[in-house]
């Protein structure tokens, strides 16, 4: 059914440099998915995250707004220092009160601990994924709309893949907002093995071989979604959106990372100066790739 109002899906990673887009690559990372959306759209490439770290780059995106005033103004949880305060209207809010349907699917981390704070309470609809700054890839706990899902052994990209795609089928005859934060491929460095073992085939360390499998696994949920928005003819009033919170981490700390292998997660990233944490631009140049066939030209380069 043709809609009037174009449907909205906002996919971004955790902690991938513009570096770590295959396209963007010295060669190594594989993400076919993205690379072909790349190729379909907009790539802004002045386009900057809000913060060089999580909880602030994310409250700037969904509130439009410099993430000082939001509140959200460091990871820490713990201390309340994620939070969006309540008196901020989110993306959600404004798209759940023009009548859209509105679903979160991933990682949330804008206030972890305090149910005032859950997404289903800052105009989300449906919430599918973990309010806190990470989760294990396969020892998860989701939060389903307040009820706690037990992992079921799956890798966690691919749960969150299944979801958006549940999402999108269920709502496909109504105009939605969807965002999917995947937690990819922020630590715990883990991966399925046919995947990092090509990345090591290639002379790459530990470390740098799991985040980009991590990438490339992602690229596949990526695929899925996109696959998912064509087969229930939404792909031409749908605008996807794709990009990260921020740069890369290049220092991973020893807990997250498989006994024995290097902490050091150092990888191309285009020249750029610094990494995540850091406000040069590799902490928070990022690519910010948008596709809309009935509104936008493709295959557009922005400098």
């Amino acid at each position: 059914m043709k809609q009037d109002k174009p449907n909205i899906v906002l996919m971004y990673a955790d902690d991938m440099g513009y570096g770590d887009f295959g396209l963007f690559n010295d060669g190594h990372v594989r993400t076919p998915n993205l690379d072909h959306l790349i190729t379909q759209s907009t790539c802004l490439t002045q386009h900057y995250s809000g913060s060089p770290v999580c909880s602030p780059s994310r409250a700037a995106l969904l509130t439009g707004r410099y993430p000082h005033r939001t509140g959200a103004i460091t990871p820490q949880e713990t201390r309340g220092l994620d939070r969006i305060h309540t008196s901020e209207t989110t993306i959600g809010d404004v798209f759940k009160e023009n009548g859209y349907c509105t679903g979160m699917v991933g990682k949330w981390h804008n206030g972890a601990l305090d149910p005032r704070y859950h997404p289903n309470n800052r105009g989300f609809d449906e919430f599918v994924g973990f309010r806190g700054g990470w989760a294990d890839y396969y020892r998860w706990n989701l939060d389903i709309n307040g009820q706690v899902s037990k992992s079921d052994g799956r890798y966690l990209t691919d749960v969150l893949g299944d979801a958006a795609v549940d999402f999108i089928t269920r709502h496909s005859d109504e105009p939605f907002l969807l965002l999917v934060p995947f937690n990819a491929p922020h630590s715990p460095l883990q991966a399925p093995e046919e995947l990092t073992e090509r990345y090591q085939s290639m002379g790459l360390n530990g470390s740098v071989s799991l985040v980009y499998a991590m990438i490339e696994s992602m690229d596949q949920s990526v695929g899925r979604i996109l696959d998912t928005i064509e087969e229930c003819g939404l792909a031409n009033n749908t605008i996807v959106m794709f990009t990260s919170d921020n740069g890369p981490e290049f220092a991973v700390r020893d807990d997250l990372v498989p006994e024995g292998e290097s902490t050091d997660a150092t990888r191309y990233n285009c020249g750029y100066n610094g990494s995540k944490g850091s406000v040069f631009e590799g902490g928070i140049k990022v690519p910010m790739i948008i596709r809309w066939p009935d509104g936008l030209p493709n295959g557009q380069r922005e400098i």
